[in-house]
Order: C-alpha cells, then sequence, then structure tokens
C-alpha cells in the first residue's frame, strides 16, 4: 500500500469513528458497513456527504458496490 493509501484510510477511519461515535480501533478494514458497524443507508450517505465536504470526489462513487470498509477506502483513492 501506498502512502496517500494509508493517509486516506487512516483519515476516513477517524471520521468515521467520529460519526459512529466509536473508537477508530474499533473499526476493522473487512469490517460490513451495515452489518459489523451497523450503518443504515441513510448514515451512509450522510458520510459520503461528510466525506465530499472533506474534498473527497464522491460523486462517482456507488454505495451499492460499498461492503467493507476497505471497499470503501479503495473507492475513494480510485476517485481521488
Amino acid at each position: 500500500m501506498n502512502k496517500e493509501y494509508n493517509e486516506i484510510s487512516e483519515s476516513t477511519k477517524k471520521e468515521l469513528a467520529n460519526f459512529l461515535g466509536i473508537e477508530p480501533e474499533d473499526i476493522e478494514n473487512d469490517f460490513s458497513l451495515t452489518e459489523d458497524l451497523h450503518m443504515k443507508p441513510t448514515d451512509l450517505t450522510d458520510f459520503m456527504e461528510m466525506l465530499s465536504k472533506m474534498n473527497f470526489d464522491t460523486d462517482k462513487i456507488d454505495l451499492t458496490e460499498i461492503e467493507t470498509f476497505s471497499d470503501l477506502i479503495d473507492a475513494l483513492t480510485q476517485h481521488q
């Protein structure tokens, strides 16, 4: 993994943990956003809006293809 990927992963993990009210250490890369982190569709869209405000290009990300935290990071780095 490259430095940019790691930076995006860490900053996104911190923001997601803050959004969910948990510690960043409680988020594993293979965690399902809906099953393990108990995010509802509205939570996902709200978090994507938050990422957009952090200057991530979220317009081309298809949430139906995002299952895990690592899927989200992969999508964010592809559309950076």
